[in-house]
């Protein structure tokens, strides 16, 4: 576990950044220039990056709530008070302030990851432990791969001239867009760079390491379409031993955890570091703001006997508390990366395999590989799950629906839907919005570039 006084430390020293990322020069560059002469400086600016992450406008909140409420996961309660409302009717605009802070956030860790490779690429420090490197880079692709998930339009390989976003520099003031696949092959052979940097090394929940960058760059491969390399790299992964799934009797107790078995790579949150009001936990929670609840699109997915249908709490309203709170509303471990997201990614690649198999034999073999994944993932937590005599569309359908149940309110709904193999909509009966349903493809899966960013650098409108 981390040092909770070395991340407020941090934290205080880079956080001193203007919002657009575009600035040539920035105001922590003074402080941050004399922090990264010493190793231990760039530790401590290491662990600044992570506690970026941790921040309300990001994954301490925004990012996580805007996938489930801006699809079909969650609604505004009652009480809300225009929190994510424009999200919920589809109304963002490029002048939104959650979206500007979230951008404003990961380009911050941007800049801030930047400037700790360019000191470990600096063949003169011999002081810097190549795991910081490693993880700069791991921690720079996660912020790109969010990024471009959020303002650029799905991976296509029809379209090699998509565009996705810029890429930071301190060599180019006003950066244009770069191409959809470009930012991909970047992140990808980063994270490949990281996990050779970190092989050997500590394996923590908190901080990235060999298998969490690799579990990452699943996902990665996922998005992009590499079945076949995201499909070797999760066995990878679940062989490796590091992690395994929770079984019925812990799952419910182990959101009250620090982490679990499967925790891959998740963000700690402590008394110290919370967002405190501003969390996950106190926007869910009807002792907090309560602002956001689940639809009944997603609660009727549940079965009586499904032990998740424990996080429902019914008071004037049907409330989902995922995020109970360790020591407090608001202080929960924030997952990122769990074993049973890649057990599903595995299944969604065998399912590839299966449906563009040439042969009985080889669609039959992928056939019960997924059926066994897919048993191993809903048993755990619903003992009448049934999956007989299911049709190979059936499955799919079926590999979806536990997906979304699996993580509600973990920010993962909009990206599915978005990349979905069947270019799912967003369609919400239980609405209560002016729109209720979005077709994919659509412009509205593509949120806008901050204003403030286009009208800093007119090479964003291209």
């Amino acid at each position: 576990m981390r040092n909770c006084l070395i991340f407020l430390l941090s934290a205080i020293i880079l956080n001193a950044c203007t919002d657009d990322f575009l600035d040539k020069q920035p105001s922590n560059y003074s402080s941050q220039d004399k922090l990264l002469t010493t190793a231990q400086g760039v530790s401590s600016a290491l662990i600044g990056c992570y506690s970026d992450l941790q921040s309300y406008t990001y994954y301490g909140r925004n990012f996580v709530l805007i996938g489930d409420v801006y699809a079909d996961n969650a609604k505004l309660s009652a009480q809300n008070t225009g929190n994510f409302s424009s999200f919920y009717n589809f109304s963002v605009t490029s002048d939104d302030d959650d979206l500007k802070s979230f951008w404003s956030t990961a380009y911050r860790v941007i800049k801030n990851a930047n400037n700790i490779i360019k000191v470990c690429e600096d063949s003169t420090r011999t002081d810097i432990k190549k795991s910081v490197y490693g993880e700069a880079l791991a921690i720079r692709s996660l912020a790109y791969f969010d990024l471009v998930r959020m303002f650029a339009p799905k991976y296509s390989n029809s379209d090699k001239n998509a565009l996705g976003i810029p890429i930071a520099s301190d060599t180019v003031a006003e950066p244009e867009r770069a191409k959809l696949a470009d930012v991909y092959s970047m992140i990808t052979k980063d994270l490949l760079k990281a996990a050779s940097l970190l092989e050997g090394g500590e394996v923590s929940p908190y901080r990235f390491n060999k298998y969490s960058v690799e579990a990452l760059l699943v996902v990665v491969y996922k998005s992009s379409l590499s079945y076949t390399k995201a499909m070797e790299l999760a066995e990878q992964v679940i062989a490796s031993g590091q992690y395994s799934l929770l079984t019925a009797e812990n799952y419910i107790d182990s959101w009250e955890l620090e982490s679990n078995s499967e925790s891959i790579f998740s963000l700690a949150m402590s008394s110290t570091d919370n967002p405190g009001t501003n969390s996950i936990g106190h926007m869910l929670s009807p002792d907090g703001y309560g602002g956001l609840i689940p639809s009944e699109d997603l609660l009727e997915l549940f079965s009586d006997s499904d032990i998740r249908t424990t996080f429902i709490t019914k008071r004037s309203e049907k409330f989902y508390m995922k995020y109970p709170g360790r020591d407090g509303l608001g202080i929960d471990n924030v997952p990122v990366l769990r074993l049973s997201e890649i057990y599903f990614i595995l299944a969604d690649c065998y399912m590839y395999k299966l449906l563009t198999a040439k042969d009985v034999a080889t669609q039959t073999m992928y056939y019960e590989k997924v059926l066994d994944i897919m048993e191993k993932l809903t048993k755990r937590v619903d003992p009448t799950c049934v999956f007989d005599n299911l049709s190979m569309d059936d499955l799919l359908l079926k590999i979806h629906e536990e997906y979304r149940k699996e993580f509600a309110f973990e920010g993962k709904r909009f990206f599915q839907l978005k990349r979905s193999i069947y270019s799912f909509g967003i369609s919400r009966n239980d609405c209560n919005s002016s729109i209720c349903s979005i077709p994919n493809p659509s412009d509205k899966f593509t949120f806008p570039i901050p204003i403030a960013e286009t009208n800093a650098n007119p090479n964003l409108k291209k």
